[in-house]
């Protein structure tokens, strides 16, 4: 009985370690031309810009950094709960080579795309200083919002956030010519205006 009293304190411990530990939150985040051009584990070069009209989750991670390990999970639940829509999560590893990353996939599923940034220098260039970091990108190519360390992207906050990017990039529907003629009226005027 007293072995199982432990097993759930020591269970329910971990469980609010593990939600502290996912506990940042996004910020604004507002700097203009950020760029992007890193290759995939194939050797594709990717750039920003190549996902222009989606909003784009860009995570900084690495195999060995426990933070980016813990908030996985929740990048593949946000990663589903987003399917057909126009959203990408971009996982930019942090300076290791294609055969460590190679191995931790062959362990963590991770279905996104993965770029390596070998150098470290787009991680610096976009103000990294604590792995990982995290970037929103707006439809129009645009950091709006970042987090530094792990968050929870499964979140009623982030996905009300995402949605809120996701509803700026559609464009409203042109307006039908036959009905705005109607409206003006074939003379130009309006059908509300007296002759």
């Amino acid at each position: 009985m007293a072995r199982r009293s432990f097993s759930l304190a020591a269970t329910l411990l971990l469980w609010a370690l593990s939600s502290a530990a996912l506990a940042g939150a996004l910020e604004p985040y507002r700097a203009e031309g950020l760029e992007l051009e890193l290759k995939d584990l194939e050797g594709r070069s990717h750039r920003l810009a190549d996902y222009r009209g989606k909003v784009v989750l860009v995570n900084f991670w690495a195999s060995w950094c426990g933070p980016c390990i813990t908030e996985i999970p929740s990048l593949r639940d946000l990663r589903a709960r987003m399917a057909g829509r126009p959203f990408e999560v971009v996982a930019v590893n942090y300076m290791e080579g294609k055969p460590k990353v190679r191995r931790f996939m062959g362990m963590v599923d991770m279905p996104f795309r993965i770029l390596l940034d070998r150098d470290g220098a787009t991680f610096k260039t976009w103000g990294g200083q604590v792995l990982p970091t995290s970037f929103l990108v707006d439809p129009d190519g645009r950091v709006r919002y970042w987090v530094q360390g792990p968050i929870d992207w499964s979140s009623p906050e982030v996905v009300d956030t995402i949605d809120g990017l996701l509803r700026e990039g559609v464009a409203p529907a042109p307006l039908n010519i036959g009905v705005r003629l109607w409206y003006l009226g074939f003379d130009g005027r309006s059908p509300n205006t007296k002759a």
